[in-house]
């Protein structure tokens, strides 16, 4: 066959911010073309503690007060999210939204059903999060089913979690805060191991996983109807790790994209909160850019005065955030607070704008995400009226540019079944929702 001087190399690859990537089958390398739908990806974003809310009368109310003036496409942002600007036709301020199941629960335990919604009033029985309903889908065609990030290691403790994401036994699932450890667990090799000892250390794992399930199915017919439940949702994570297990065994012929770890800050550290969140943005990035993951999860920081973030406000001379959303009294109080939510929409700003800069044919990796990004408490112990952004995500149907004002009866789980048929899922009821937020969907 004579090579045309338009034919590429099967083998080219595509370079750029530090990523080389395989080319997909073109008609320029001589074969027939196969369009492919582009990824779609969702990541949820979650602050404690809530947001600055001075009252009319105060001061500080037309500078600091976290949602915007005006109504509709007629707003005027104040200066707590002033840094997303640049973003206006591309993200929908949310007001009034709730989980009604979670109104009267001490505001602290929100972080913990705010991607579940489930009903945690009288006894702590968690349900599966949206993230994880994504990924059982979506996760099919990647690498990883998700990316569980947070400041905080593992999982915190009850009530005051580490990670927005819960498996389908309601069981956290351990957020990672190490940015070099993220890094190589989507582009890195574990250290000294070739191929061969990989598949061994796989099957010896897969082995005793069949040793343990063994065992506990002997023990259950010993049991008592509740110890029989506590031992299923263990039984449950055994077998999530199996299916880990199966996954890296079946991905290991497939190389993972060679991402040059220059391009990220992988010593950045919680002492400079600005760099770390940054940097974990960028993972995520990353992530989606190499379509590694479609779906990610990142907790900036626990409730109450919990973790590392709860000190991110005192590298910028602010004071701890929880010392912030109680310092509302003082003269200086809501100023305070307010600049610390500045703080956190400049580095969401970021990540917009790193979004942005990444293309996708005629479209950006801004346009084929949707972010979610808030909290679960309007005030620090009111877990009515969450402040929430909707970002992203206009080839997926969302139409943004306006503030949407909700009152009790829509309750914040429409956003998560939106998000999740948007995302492709055949679902129509996630927790405790009514429908979708068609005001926002074309």
């Amino acid at each position: 066959m004579t090579r045309k001087s338009w034919h590429l190399d099967r083998r080219t690859l595509l370079q750029g911010a530090g990523i080389s990537l395989a080319l997909p089958l073109m008609e320029a390398m001589g074969g027939t073309y196969a369009s492919a739908a582009t990824p779609v990806r969702s990541c949820f974003l979650f602050f404690p503690n809530g947001v600055s809310l001075p009252p009319e009368s105060h001061d500080a109310h037309q500078d600091w007060y976290w949602f915007p003036q005006g109504d509709g496409r007629d707003y005027t942002f104040t200066r707590s999210l002033a840094p997303l600007s640049p973003h206006r036709n591309e993200i929908s301020i949310l007001q009034g939204l709730s989980h009604p199941l979670s109104r009267k629960i001490v505001s602290h335990n929100t972080a913990d059903v705010f991607l579940t919604g489930a009903d945690i009033s009288r006894t702590y029985n968690n349900s599966i999060s949206v993230d994880q309903v994504i990924a059982r889908e979506t996760g099919k065609q990647t690498r990883l089913p998700s990316l569980v990030l947070s400041s905080d290691n593992g999982i915190g403790y009850t009530a005051r979690t580490g990670t927005l994401s819960f498996n389908k036994s309601g069981q956290p699932i351990p957020a990672d805060a190490e940015p070099r450890r993220i890094f190589n667990r989507l582009f890195g090799t574990p250290a000294g191991e070739s191929l061969p000892d990989q598949r061994s250390r796989l099957k010896n794992k897969g082995s005793m996983l069949d040793y343990l399930l063994e065992d506990t199915a002997k023990l259950a017919r010993k049991l008592g109807n509740y110890d029989k439940r506590k031992l299923e949702e263990y039984l449950t994570s055994i077998r999530e790790v199996e299916k880990q297990v199966e996954r890296t065994e079946a991905w290991l012929e497939v190389a993972k994209p060679d991402v040059d770890p220059k391009n990220v800050n992988l010593m950045a550290g919680t002492d400079d909160p600005a760099e770390f969140i940054r940097t974990i943005y960028d993972l995520m990035v990353l992530a989606f850019q190499t379509d590694s993951t479609r779906v990610a999860t990142y907790q900036i920081a626990r409730e109450d005065s919990q973790g590392v973030g709860d000190k991110f406000p005192q590298a910028i001379g602010l004071g701890s955030h929880h010392g912030l959303s109680h310092g509302t009294r003082k003269a200086d109080g809501f100023v305070k607070w307010g600049r610390y939510d500045e703080f956190l929409s400049q580095q969401f700003a970021y990540f917009l704008d790193r979004l942005k800069s990444v293309s996708e044919g005629d479209a950006t990796l801004l346009d084929r995400t949707m972010i979610l990004y808030g909290c679960g408490t309007s005030t620090t112990h009111n877990a009515n009226n969450y402040p929430i952004v909707l970002a992203g995500g206009s080839r997926c149907g969302f139409k943004h540019g306006a503030l949407h004002r909700f009152t009790d009866e829509t309750p914040f789980a429409n956003t998560h079944l939106t998000i999740a048929q948007k995302m492709g899922l055949k679902i129509d009821q996630f927790a405790d929702s009514t429908g979708t937020l068609t005001s926002l969907t074309l």
